[in-house]
């Protein structure tokens, strides 16, 4: 016998933080080439004051993090996009501290005078928001505004000692609302990512638990249909022939459920043969009809729900409708198109309350109702009335 396999949900191909760590890289990778733009007339102004080398040095090097972390931002994954971003965060720090040491001496410029990658500090504090954890991004940007005061009052002299403080405090505070920005996205993302996770396991778990009710409904439905009947068949003293054709169809579709694998498909034409095979096997008297409007070929699990629930219905019939008085007539209506199976299934016999029927009782429940509302597009309705007959109800329709 066959286990049932579970075949493993996809793997999602981006997270959650994903596209909120991509957004944030392309908005600090093209805002770093925008802020060095509006520096660019600074950075002219004060080459004469600080060594070209190290000016230019740095003025490149920092734009080419800058132009990378926004190409990468487009197809970058999360690991690599951080180490782009603590890269360019990196190339600021190391500028703000080597910047004193590139100064040309005396200085000749003013208080008032601003070293040009001061601008450039927003860029590189929201860097390390993209790339570092919070508590390491926050002391670099207190790290980063500290250096840039330092860096003012080596520029412009003690003088501007009062300015720098004022600057930094401006410079604190308006990078600190894009650090929060960034680190709130990163806990947003996160959290996404866990409920996401959450929902896989929890979809997992209810699949497995259907997939296993499902399997125990098939066993259940299996036993009843094929080796209940046959021992229920020879216990009331059923003919030796009918009894034999009866166990060698519960041995085969025994041994087809233990060899498992796909049912072999059927054209319409041999779904209604198998159709009257089994009517004329189980009830030999009663009526068969159909129409046939289509030539496509049902599915073969459709087909096989079908002719075992037809089969069940049948069964029950002829077991429990005869009134004591005569026996009961019966038929089976077959209409079948490239969209839709319809099975009737009638008698006029003793009936029976529907209502008083076991949810347990594994012929009603398993064989013909839950067989086919397992099925999607499947179903199965039963109406009885006690003295005017039974009529079930057993199809299905392209979903």
């Amino acid at each position: 016998m066959t286990a049932t396999t579970l075949t493993p949900l996809p793997a999602a191909v981006v997270s959650a933080s994903t596209p909120i760590v991509r957004a944030m890289a392309r908005g600090v990778g093209v805002g770093g080439v925008v802020f060095a733009g509006l520096a660019l007339k600074d950075f002219l102004d004060q080459l004469p004051s600080i060594q070209q080398g190290w000016d230019i040095a740095f003025a490149v090097i920092y734009l080419i993090a800058a132009v990378t972390l926004a190409i990468a931002s487009w197809f970058g994954d999360v690991r690599t996009l951080r180490v782009f971003a603590g890269t360019l965060a990196g190339i600021y720090l190391i500028g703000v501290l080597t910047f004193v040491f590139a100064l040309l001496r005396p200085l000749t410029v003013g208080p008032d005078a601003v070293p040009w990658f001061t601008t450039l500090m927003v860029i590189g504090t929201s860097a390390a928001a993209v790339s570092f954890p919070a508590a390491i991004a926050w002391i670099y940007l207190g790290v980063c505004g500290a250096l840039t005061a330092v860096d003012r009052v080596a520029y412009c002299g003690s003088g501007a000692m009062l300015g720098a403080v004022q600057d930094t405090l401006f410079q604190l505070f308006f990078c600190g609302v894009f650090v929060a920005l960034a680190m709130a996205s990163r806990h947003l993302g996160r959290l996404l990512d866990a409920t996401g996770h959450a929902a896989e396991i929890e979809t997992r778990r209810n699949a497995t638990q259907s997939a296993r009710t499902r399997e125990r409904r098939r066993i259940a439905a299996l036993m009843h249909d094929n080796v209940l009947s046959v021992l229920l068949a020879s216990a009331v003293g059923g003919g030796q022939a009918a009894v034999a054709d009866q166990a060698s169809r519960a041995l085969r579709q025994i041994e087809r459920y233990g060899v498992g694998g796909d049912p072999e498909p059927v054209t319409a034409a041999q779904l209604i043969w198998e159709l009257q095979s089994i009517t004329t096997e189980i009830a030999p008297r009663a009526e068969f009809r159909y129409e046939l409007h289509g030539e496509r070929p049902p599915p073969p699990e459709i087909v096989a729900a079908i002719t075992e629930a037809t089969a069940e219905a049948l069964r029950n019939s002829v077991i429990h409708a005869d009134p004591s008085d005569r026996e009961a007539s019966r038929a089976v209506h077959v209409r079948l198109d490239d969209d839709e199976i319809a099975v009737l299934v009638l008698d006029d016999g003793a009936g029976f309350d529907a209502k008083l029927v076991s949810s347990t009782r594994l012929g009603v429940s398993v064989s013909i109702v839950g067989r086919m509302r397992g099925l999607p597009g499947g179903y199965a309705t039963i109406e009885s009335e006690i003295g005017r007959g039974t009529t079930v109800r057993i199809g299905w329709a392209t979903p």
